[in-house]
């Protein structure tokens, strides 16, 4: 058994020898073996206790069904996956989530009723605690895994931003990433900076994002993404009709992983498959009837074959709506007087539960240290010329929200409440900040948002 020890390097004196470290320090080490086609799932039984292991109660579209504990283990695990888990950007602690570029991608196949044995790809938790662990990973690999969380080892938190709370925080999302490392193959690296390291610098939150020795050990182990692995793209349906989009797929055997809808009760327990399956449109369209017992989750497709590029990259999938769209950026910024375009990006996502959405915009010039803007929303897209720029929202505008700025950088929130609360509606956004130019004033360019759950 391999017991992955996380130290709290809160410790300086850990943080200071790793700094010193000479040049020629090894890269990542591996355990030998790697998981098969068969072991490319894993489930999750939620036994944490503590106030913030499932403190998040705001769902995240690239992890249907999740929320709390078990969105951040499906969160720490996807970001080992071939390539962005759904639009990738919804963790604000790092550019994607999804950054293996290997041949490798695990599968959410549920959540678990029981824990299982040492090979059932489950992710637990341990009541009690143990002295220095946190979390351990059980090995060897090759038949499978099974990882587990010391309850009171630490305040566990699930927590999509800093701060954590409590004394003893740690990042439940981190520290997933980390020993999942393990289950795929990576023994720990003495590269400062690496997930796979002894240690961490952050309460866990450094170990979400893999680094570049953590990614040169997965395709080490797994391989670079072959051009001939299969990729689902998107999906459609159509009442009980689903349509994988994508490229790679095989003209008449396609097997389909879907996730089990119900906690599972079987030591080892597959995904929900639906096999031999013929693709069109050359290779890029798969149409089936959604099983029965198949939930909020993943989906992938695995082709002929017993290589590690024979399943797919893994995307989110709910059977009760269409895929959500990321913001998309439109029109052209307006110009500071300084020279620079101003813009506006999404900080958060623009999700009806939490109720509203915060942006950032950079590249102002105010005429003093400190200035302030505004957030107009509107219903529909525009092109309107202005003293500040050109007025990309149109429809019913509202200002929706103020931004503070400080130099050339400033934040603002939206608040979702008077817009229309579905599901999939759509709001355009643009920021005005105060200029030292002659107009007073400058439009951003425009953000189109479709609102989740």
């Amino acid at each position: 058994m391999e017991t992955s020890r996380i130290a709290p390097a809160i410790c300086g004196l850990a943080g200071a020898l790793y700094l010193l470290a000479p040049a020629h320090t090894r890269a990542f080490e591996v355990f030998g073996d790697v998981l098969d086609l068969s072991q490319r799932d894993f489930r999750f039984l939620d036994g944490f206790t503590g106030p913030f292991a499932n403190a998040n109660q705001i769902p995240d579209p690239d992890y249907p069904g999740a929320l709390g504990a078990e969105l951040a283990i499906r969160k720490g695990v996807a970001e080992w996956g071939s390539e962005a888990h759904g639009s990738g950007l919804t963790d604000p602690t790092q550019d994607t989530i999804g950054s293996g570029g290997s041949n490798f991608d695990a599968f959410y196949s549920g959540r678990s009723a029981i824990a299982g044995g040492p090979n059932g790809n489950i992710v637990s938790v341990i009541p009690g605690s143990a002295p220095g662990v946190f979390a351990f990973t059980e090995l060897p690999i090759g038949d499978g895994w099974r990882i587990r969380f010391y309850d009171q080892s630490a305040e566990w938190n699930d927590a999509v931003e800093p701060p954590l709370q409590g004394v003893n925080a740690l990042d439940i999302q981190g520290v997933m990433t980390h020993e999942y490392g393990h289950a795929l193959g990576l023994d720990h690296s003495m590269i400062p900076g690496a997930t796979m390291g002894i240690t961490t610098a952050d309460r866990g939150i450094d170990l979400r994002s893999i680094e570049a020795d953590d990614i040169a050990g997965v395709r080490f182990l797994y391989g670079d993404r072959s051009p001939s692995k299969p990729t689902v793209a998107r999906y459609s349906l159509a009442g009980s009709q689903v349509t994988l989009h994508g490229s790679g797929f095989h003209p008449t055997d396609n097997e389909v992983w879907l996730t089990h809808a119900a906690p599972t009760t079987m030591v080892n327990q597959a995904p929900v498959t639906v096999s031999g399956l013929p693709s069109t449109a050359g290779g890029t369209e798969i149409t089936f009837s959604l099983p029965a017992g198949a939930g909020p989750g993943d989906v992938a497709v695995r082709v002929p074959g017993t290589g590690p590029e024979a399943l797919s990259n893994v995307q989110p999938f709910d059977p009760l709506s269409e895929a959500w769209t990321p913001p998309v950026r439109y029109g052209a910024p307006g110009i500071s007087s300084a020279g620079t375009p101003v813009r506006l990006d999404w900080m958060d996502v623009p999700s009806v539960t939490r109720g509203s959405v915060r942006f950032s915009v950079s590249g102002a010039s105010p005429p003093v240290v400190a200035g302030v803007g505004i957030l107009v929303a509107g219903t529909s897209r525009a092109a309107m010329p202005t003293p500040h720029g050109t007025l990309l929202v149109g429809g019913a505008l509202r200002r929706a929200g103020t931004i503070s700025l400080f130099l050339s950088a400033g934040t603002g929130e939206l608040d979702l409440a008077p817009v229309s609360m579905m599901v999939g509606a759509k709001i355009q956004v643009q920021a005005w900040v105060q200029d030292a130019g002659p107009s007073g004033g400058v439009l951003s360019d425009a953000l189109e948002l479709e609102l989740t759950l």
